[in-house]
């Protein structure tokens, strides 16, 4: 079935990696801050609310990616809440108010990060391999309390309680992925960590993909990232639910 699906933040790395994969077969339409070349864009600031509302009229599914992306402890309120509490509040809101049904926000495993702090996870993050064996690390799951490392985490946390609210109180369908890392260039990088959070961004369009096309999605709280080797969070239930199968490994970019 061919949907109308609203992305915000379509003008970033990942909104225009899963707008071109999702064009393919559905009408895209999006919401970014600034001009962009890409046609059934509005440029619009989710903080204002009546400006962005008439845009979710005979929406069918919304991924709502835009954020203040950074996360060092340098990034303060100021910058946090107006772009990740007052603006994601305001689209959960319009697309209640227009009758969205599916509705994919993007949140992060920082929400869990600071089990990063704690072995085995440490050990896996830092890159220290020596006496673990990737197949018996237990892993992080979404039923396990949050644990957020950070105040942008806790914003991404709040977002996914409006999901949970959404979903129970109003009937909307919600997947709230904590995403992996995702590069411009879709390289993993030099940091250790890449290797478990690497997300490629061919499997970052087919895991979009799943979530707005997969039936039967009441809530969920998924993991993103490739299949990588070694693993903190349990992204395998994740690809499970959304019934997608990634394609790549961290592992075999290892120089």
């Amino acid at each position: 079935m061919k949907l109308k699906i609203l992305i915000t933040g379509i003008g970033g790395t990942i909104g225009s990696v899963i707008a071109d994969a999702l064009a393919t077969r559905h009408e895209i339409t999006g919401i970014d801050i600034r001009p962009i070349n890409r046609a059934g864009v509005s440029v619009a600031d989710l903080t204002d609310i009546d400006a962005i509302s008439p845009l979710f009229e005979g929406v069918d599914a919304v991924i709502h990616l835009a954020a203040e992306r950074r996360h060092t402890p340098d990034i303060g309120w100021d910058l946090l809440l107006p772009t990740n509490v007052i603006a994601t509040a305001n689209v959960y809101d319009a697309a209640h108010a227009a009758g969205v049904r599916r509705f994919v926000f993007a949140s992060s495993m920082h929400v869990a990060g600071n089990y990063e702090s704690d072995d085995p996870w440490a050990s896996i993050a830092a890159g220290r391999y020596d006496g673990l064996e990737p197949d018996s690390v237990p892993l992080v799951t979404a039923d396990m309390p949050a644990r957020p490392d950070g105040r942008y985490a806790a914003t991404k946390q709040l977002g996914e309680s409006l999901g949970r609210y959404y979903s129970d109180c109003e009937g909307m369908e919600v997947i709230c992925v904590r995403l992996g890392t995702i590069a411009d260039s879709d390289a993993i990088g030099d940091d250790p960590r890449g290797y478990v959070s690497w997300f490629s961004h061919r499997d970052l369009a087919g895991f979009f993909a799943a979530c707005v096309e997969k039936p039967g999605i009441r809530f969920e709280i998924v993991y993103g990232a490739s299949a990588n080797k070694w693993k903190i969070y349990d992204t395998p239930s994740s690809w499970k639910v959304l019934g997608f199968t990634p394609s790549d490994n961290a592992e075999h970019h290892r120089i």
